[in-house]
């Protein structure tokens, strides 16, 4: 889930109309792609966020193109420029979280605005790597269908140089790791957003940058929500060198290798929670692994998580549900007794083999 409302929230297209069919075939510095899959209840919300783009927006060489699918209308392609916004290409009705459609929208922005260098923006709702269509969700939310991580990953047209989730439970190692290929850095929440989401008037400058200030961004989310009074103030921020990715899940396949786990004997409440789930789903990964495997040496990974996570932060309470004592950068999964749906889907996880998973659960 993207943002909760109050307190929480939690067939390809083959014919497209143009407002204007040449395109912008001068090669730019940057193009930074927002994908707003918002026809569902964040609707008002992603109309609220183009409105602070245009305000955070400095009008530079970078090119902030953004796709929205809102509700009750047809989704289309904005160009955002400094206060303003232009209507470059609309299409009919379609399922924004589709595959092929989504691969096609992407497909269209590089093609007209093609660049040396690109972001994405990925925007919705969103449930860590939990798999589409169970009772939870995956990334985004469209008629009732929801895309799975590796999907995802599958359909991106080129390599970014960032991958910025305005999505709940993003900040996950199974979703980075999955997505390590596509995007040089990642930048997420590893619990739920609340529904205001990243706040673009402040964003926008640091990541159209020459350089995007992927550090300075997560700063100003993370302080955003940190001067909200109450429940509000509660977030948590991660900036991910997927480079570094390989050499963690090397670093817990040692550590785990000759280990012991008892699924049904571990209390996984003792671990550090990172989501609003009453069942529990998303935890802090390095607490995880310091409860699981307490004689295990964790020098090497401790080593390895630093050079990994870039940047971490956090509110001390997450609304009023658990306060945050521990926060690594990281959220993972930890198998649950009763749920052998999910840890029989996570076990098609890149993750799960690369860092040695399979040799204790």
């Amino acid at each position: 889930m993207k943002h909760f409302s109050y307190c929480f929230m939690f067939g390809f297209i083959l014919f497209v109309s143009c407002s204007r069919n040449e395109p912008d075939d001068i090669l730019s510095h940057r193009t930074i792609i927002v994908y707003m899959a918002a026809d569902n209840d964040l609707s008002y919300d992603a109309l609220n966020d183009i409105e602070e783009m245009k305000q955070g927006f400095s009008g530079n060489t970078t090119n902030l193109i953004v796709f929205v699918d809102p509700a009750g209308a047809a989704p289309y392609i904005l160009k955002i420029g400094k206060n303003a916004e232009s209507r470059v290409k609309s299409y009919p009705e379609f399922v924004s979280i589709d595959a092929g459609n989504m691969q096609m929208v992407l497909n269209d922005i590089v093609e007209r605005y093609p660049a040396e260098n690109y972001g994405l923006v990925l925007w919705s709702h969103g449930t860590s790597w939990l798999p589409a269509g169970s009772t939870l969700k995956s990334f985004g939310e469209d008629s009732g269908r929801q895309m799975n991580i590796s999907e995802l990953a599958e359909i991106l047209p080129v390599r970014f140089d960032f991958i910025l989730f305005d999505a709940c439970l993003m900040g996950a190692v199974e979703v980075a790791y999955e997505l390590r290929n596509q995007a040089d850095f990642i930048v997420a929440s590893s619990t739920e957003i609340v529904y205001t989401g990243f706040p673009y008037d402040k964003i926008i400058p640091e990541i159209t940058k020459p350089v995007p200030d992927l550090i300075t961004a997560a700063t100003e989310y993370v302080d955003f929500y940190r001067h909200l009074p109450g429940t509000y103030s509660s977030a948590t921020v991660t900036v991910i060198d997927t480079k570094e990715l390989e050499s963690l899940a090397n670093a817990v396949n040692r550590l785990v290798s000759g280990q012991k786990f008892d699924m049904s004997a571990f209390d996984r409440t003792s671990v550090q929670r990172l989501d609003v789930y009453g069942e529990q789903y998303v935890f802090d990964f390095f607490d995880f692994m310091d409860q699981a495997f307490p004689e295990a040496d964790k020098n090497v990974l401790s080593e390895q998580l630093i050079k990994t996570v870039l940047y971490k932060a956090n509110t001390i309470r997450f609304i009023d549900s658990y306060d945050i004592t521990t926060y690594c950068g990281l959220s993972c999964y930890i198998p649950h007794p009763g749920r052998n749906d999910l840890n029989d889907s996570y076990k098609n996880l890149e993750w799960y083999t690369a860092a040695g998973l399979n040799q204790i659960f």
